[in-house]
């Protein structure tokens, strides 16, 4: 039978807990949950918590956690997406579907010809991003978070790349090798990182030091692809080869 799910941003010690805030609202004028309701929660750590609901007060319930599981629906290779960050709410459309799909971490990836400036707001935007983890979560039934990282530049990125077993880089360039003949070339790759430019793409110079790094320069398909429908797009076709 079906349970609805909540998150909760730890690891329960003790069988009763009181849960409040954004997710109890939502456990109560929402789903209108009473006493006696079952609810499952996880924490984002790969726990999952049957629980159910012992008591009401005011704004915040308290349940009894029946059962403790660990249950692990993740994929098994460990996917990061540096992406350039899209106009708009596109961004929110881009994290979503990410966290559906299982993408371990997302790195927003400031570019030479980036249109959305966010240094500034930074803390602002990944707060945001991460609400949008945690409701896709519940939603799929992950019970792992997709790590969302601080804004980097491209040069940063660049120096971080090495504990990785396959870099990708897409781009228009005529050298570049299609998705699929570099993925059969690799079929091992077990810790992926795939870089996705802005609008006008990268620069020349960019893809120069992402090679010189041991980046491989892809293309996803014949098509120009917007930012969020490349990652979307890049992300699935990896999960589908890679994934047990």
């Amino acid at each position: 039978m079906h349970q609805d799910r909540f998150y909760i941003p730890y690891t329960p010690t003790v069988h009763e807990i009181w849960i409040d805030g954004k997710e109890a609202h939502h456990i109560l004028h929402v789903k209108r949950a009473k006493p006696g309701s079952k609810i499952t929660l996880f924490d984002g750590k790969g726990i999952e918590y049957l629980a159910n609901i012992t008591e009401i007060l005011d704004n915040k319930l308290k349940v009894f956690i029946e059962q403790t599981r660990k249950v692990d629906r993740e994929s098994s290779v460990d996917i990061t997406i540096a992406f350039s960050i899209p106009k708009g709410k596109h961004s929110v459309f881009l994290i979503q579907k990410c966290a559906e799909l299982g993408i371990k971490t997302l790195i927003p990836l400031h570019c030479e010809r980036s249109i959305v400036d966010i240094w500034h707001k930074s803390a602002e935007k990944i707060e945001k991003w991460n609400k949008v983890v945690i409701e896709a979560s519940k939603q799929c039934k992950r019970n792992y978070l997709t790590k969302i990282e601080d804004v980097m530049s491209f040069d940063g990125l660049m120096k971080t790349v090495c504990d990785y077993d396959l870099l990708l880089i897409a781009c228009t360039n005529t050298h570049t090798k299609t998705l699929k003949s570099v993925l059969t070339e690799h079929p091992s790759a077990r810790k992926i990182i795939c870089l996705i430019g802005p609008e006008g793409g990268f620069t020349s110079s960019e893809i120069e030091m992402a090679e010189k790094s041991g980046c491989i320069p892809i293309s996803a398909g014949h098509s120009i692809l917007r930012i969020e429908t490349a990652v979307v797009a890049i992300s699935a076709m990896l999960l589908y080869v890679y994934s047990d």
